[in-house]
């Protein structure tokens, strides 16, 4: 016989259950974003097979020769050619990329951890907002001069140029693994808060999105991932934006909301605590929130792809703008979401009653019990929970296999398909990306060792790769076996350290210290048979101090590891001669600081067309003996004097 308290757990979560508007939104956003495939691979795709121009490139370049006709496309399925379907051209707009952008990095695992952090630990996290801006303006001035001005398809093709090719592979290859690895959860969480508001089996309705996502993007390209995206964030952003403004007018307003959170403790903004331990203090927030979102924004080819689908640096910019802000702003609504949970639940906390199981499921418990009697309410919000997984997987899947043929099959196996094998490689890897990542959604829940990979693996990632490009870019002298010695060694050490701290957490050496709640309003039928204690946290001292650190310290930990390692093995082992190096791989904010002799290489090291930036122009010497209008001997004319 069931207790009391469960009976009446299965009656609130049977109360409010998906109707067919419900069902008719989410199929609707699922129809939309095919068509949206359909729509960019057969009926707006490209005619021709030329490179985008761009600001700096001549129109003659582009004008077929005389009684030469027109190129036709190589294919007729879907893009017309390698370069529209990974790049679009390079012909896209700014807004719509800078939408693609937010919406790539919102994921559901955004949209529903974000609020639960602000639940359990407090709104020192809101302060986020802050780095993301200032990320904004660290890639604009110091990474996307350097890859605007080589035009790679590719940002670990920049790996090869400064070092060698197997510094290229070990940032590729571990890209890779690191995307496969992500995929399955990038499913599993929004199909984990279908399943609680629907009943419905997790992994079929997995499999539906996989199967959709597959379609558009294989069809489309980055025009289908880059568009699909762009209405997805908007019915991502509608369908938090309703639910919050909803659930702030029910409780009386934000004065509500705010006076119960001072007076559980939730309103934390200035924590100066220097210790490293504790898991939100100021200091984390601001250093390692700008250390991780510099690395993964400024050299993560998921992100570099899109900003060189845009014709040029000031275009590129002004969507990186677009798209810190956006995200400042749609980061800190999900921060206010966790308020107005706390707000709701200050006396009565579902996780302590057994409503929910996981903290993630806090917010769609939320949406089924304060607005899922709306019709159409609780579909929006999955909708836009399922919009930022499709958003997230479709840009994976399409970055993916590009680095997969330019990385991987050109990089490192030194193979040059022809424009058929190519394409086929590309789409080849959508689908089976795609089909693996359904696969793993049947081990995703019953293995936890998957998590902890992912987890350990995105750590190195993004401190191992973030430094390799830091070094390469802010540090003219590293060589390549500073790179390699910094890149194994920021690897290793980043490592040690995830994979030590969840395998701590998972013995329950260490416990995250989340702040007090209270089932004192709970009804009685809630609280029968359940026995209320206060958590009792292990003494930590014991355990090895960096199994300890916060997660915010991880990237900083991990991208000056390969700075200081990879600049000390370079000059043990020789310094690169700056005369000689070609200042079109340096960052223009280190210019100033190059020999005069070294810009007579400019655009050397990349075979392919030079485009020099403004930016990268005002930084090149003029030699006062060299002809009017030329820097420091300027090879063959290419690098021009800004006058």
């Amino acid at each position: 016989m069931s207790s009391p308290r469960s009976t009446m757990s299965d009656s609130i979560r049977e109360m409010y259950q998906f109707s067919v508007v419900d069902y008719c939104m989410f199929g609707g956003m699922l129809i939309l974003s095919a068509a949206c495939g359909i729509y960019y691979g057969f009926f707006k795709r490209s005619t021709n097979t030329s490179s985008s121009s761009s600001e700096c490139e001549d129109e003659q370049d582009h004008l077929p020769e005389a009684g030469v006709p027109a190129k036709k496309p190589t294919n007729t399925f879907g893009s017309a050619t390698i370069d529209e379907y990974l790049l679009g051209s390079r012909k896209l707009k700014a807004f719509p990329v800078a939408m693609s952008l937010l919406a790539g990095y919102i994921s559901g695992v955004t949209i529903l951890g974000t609020p639960a952090e602000i639940y359990n630990f407090g709104t020192q996290y809101w302060l986020i907002a802050v780095p993301i801006l200032l990320m904004g303006v660290a890639v604009c001035t110091v990474y996307l001069p350097v890859f605007c001005s080589l035009k790679l398809n590719s940002s670990y093709e920049y790996l090869e140029l400064r070092f060698n090719p197997y510094v290229r592979s070990m940032a590729s290859v571990m890209f890779v693994i690191n995307q496969m690895l992500f995929l399955p959860m990038v499913i599993y969480v929004p199909a984990l808060a279908f399943n609680q508001v629907t009943g419905f089996n997790i992994y079929v309705i997995g499999a539906i999105v996989c199967v959709v996502c597959i379609f558009y993007t294989l069809l489309g390209g980055i025009k289908a991932v880059v568009f699909t995206d762009a209405w997805q964030v908007v019915v991502m952003f509608i369908s938090v934006v309703v639910v919050v403004i909803i659930g702030t007018i029910a409780l009386g307003g934000p004065g509500v909301i705010w006076d119960r959170a001072v007076e559980g403790g939730r309103i934390d903004f200035f924590n100066f605590n220097p210790s490293m331990y504790e898991r939100q203090t100021f200091w984390a927030v601001l250093i390692g929130g700008f250390f991780y979102w510099t690395s993964y924004n400024a050299v993560n080819q998921t992100m570099v792809q899109r900003y060189m689908s845009l014709p040029n640096l000031k275009t590129a910019k002004f969507s990186i703008y677009m798209f810190v802000v956006g995200t400042a702003i749609f980061v800190s609504v999900c921060c206010y979401t966790g308020l107005l949970l706390y707000g709701k639940y200050y006396d009565c906390d579902p996780a302590t009653v057994g409503l929910v199981t996981t903290s993630d499921q806090l917010f769609p418990h939320y949406v089924m019990e304060s607005v899922g009697n709306l019709r159409g309410m609780p579909g929006l919000f999955i909708a836009g929970v399922f919009g930022a997984a499709l958003s997230s997987l479709s840009v994976i899947l399409n970055t993916t296999s590009g680095v997969l043929l330019e990385d991987i099959l050109k990089g490192l196996f030194r193979v040059t398909p022809s424009s058929l094998v190519a394409n086929i490689v590309v789409r080849g890897s959508v689908v089976v990306l795609g089909l693996a990542a359904m696969g793993c959604l049947f081990i995703v829940d019953k293995l936890d060792g998957i998590l902890i990979v992912s987890a350990t693996l995105a750590a190195i990632g993004n401190g191992t790769t973030g430094g390799i490009f830091t070094l390469g870019m802010l540090v003219p002298w590293s060589n390549t076996k500073g790179a390699l010695a910094g890149g194994i060694a920021g690897a290793l050490l980043s490592g040690w350290i995830s994979l030590g701290s969840q395998f701590a957490s998972a013995a329950g050496e260490v416990v995250p210290h989340k702040l007090p709640v209270s089932v004192d309003g709970c009804i009685a039928e809630l609280i029968t048979n359940t026995t209320i204690v206060n958590p009792i946290y292990p003494d930590e001292s014991g355990v090895f101090p960096l199994y300890r650190l916060s997660y915010h310290w991880i990237t900083p930990i991990g991208v000056t590891t390969v700075v200081l390692v990879g600049s000390i093995v370079s000059f043990l082992t020789g310094p690169r001669d700056l005369r000689y190096i070609d200042p079109e791989l340096i960052s223009p904010v280190v210019h100033r600081f190059l020999p005069r002799e070294s810009f007579s290489y400019f655009g050397t090291a990349n075979k392919g067309p030079t485009c020099v930036s403004e930016e990268m122009q005002t930084n090149i010497p003029v030699d006062s003996s060299a002809p009017y209008g030329t820097a420091a001997n300027g090879q063959n004319g290419r690098v021009k004097a800004h006058n």
